[in-house]
């Protein structure tokens, strides 16, 4: 019997907002700097600690503040994230 060779997986995490500019549209990663005009919001895992909670919240709670688009520069807030 041959042996099976073993590979490793890759986990790739992305939280997408629509920027709310109905003249920009971007979709953008907000786990992504380049587009989020260079702020890290998920520093200390901020981000996937709300969607991976140790204690129990919703997904309702789930916030991020300040989100600049790369694109127009239009800063908002998000709230809520959708499973």
């Amino acid at each position: 019997m041959s042996k099976l060779e073993t590979v490793q997986a890759t986990l790739d995490i992305e939280i997408f907002v629509d920027c709310p500019n109905d003249e920009c549209g971007a979709y953008i990663d907000i786990l992504k700097e380049e587009q989020t005009n260079e702020t890290d919001h998920n520093d200390e895992s901020s981000l996937l600690s709300q969607v991976w909670p140790s204690h129990p919240l919703t997904h309702d709670d789930f916030e991020c503040d300040e989100v600049t688009c790369t694109e127009c520069k239009t800063t908002f807030n998000v709230k809520g994230l959708e499973w």
